[in-house]
């Protein structure tokens, strides 16, 4: 079973940023906090592997979450299929309201095909392992899950809802074949 959790809010989130992948913004003080308290909810789990995307933020979440559940956090994964999207232009530049249309037609976005295509790649390698996986991610990648999972458009990932910061999701894989 795979477990999704977004890392906790970061600096980029206070300071209104779009971060992307190349805005490496470390946790604020509430998304440490906020990791701590997934990680007491994540206590009753147990996980053989945790795999991380390699940005500070995620890899702060994972890195708390494993003190605190007890795994070694020498042993986190990291995989760049599961780093967040590449906004391209917009990296670095404040958050206001933007369709997915403007978000993947921007100066340098990644296609948002390949964006869906390492993720599901990432899914469908581990997805039938006899294993409790916990992926610390970000909310682009949860955002193109579900977009995958519902049958849309990847080039309207955007326009979807973001899982919760440092908020652990059950992800049913039956969908994906």
């Amino acid at each position: 079973m795979i477990y999704f959790l977004r890392h906790g809010e970061s600096k980029a989130n206070i300071e209104g940023l779009f971060a992307g992948q190349k805005e490496d913004s470390p946790l604020s003080d509430k998304g440490v906090e906020q990791a701590e308290v997934a990680a007491q909810g994540l206590r009753s789990m147990h996980f053989n592997r945790i795999i991380a995307s390699k940005l500070n933020r995620t890899r702060q979440t994972a890195e708390i979450v494993a003190k605190v559940i007890g795994f070694n956090p020498a042993k986190i994964e990291y995989d760049d299929r599961v780093i967040e999207y590449d906004m391209g232009t917009l990296t670095g530049t404040p958050i206001r309201r933007v369709t997915s249309d403007e978000l993947v037609s921007a100066e340098g976005a990644e296609d948002a095909s390949h964006f869906q295509a390492r993720v599901i790649s990432f899914l469908k390698e581990h997805k039938d392992l006899s294993q409790n996986i916990l992926l610390v991610s970000h909310a682009g990648v949860g955002r193109i899950i579900e977009c995958t999972k519902q049958g849309l458009d990847p080039r309207t990932f955007y326009d979807l809802a973001p899982y919760p910061n440092a908020h652990a999701v059950e992800l049913d894989l039956d969908w994906l074949n």
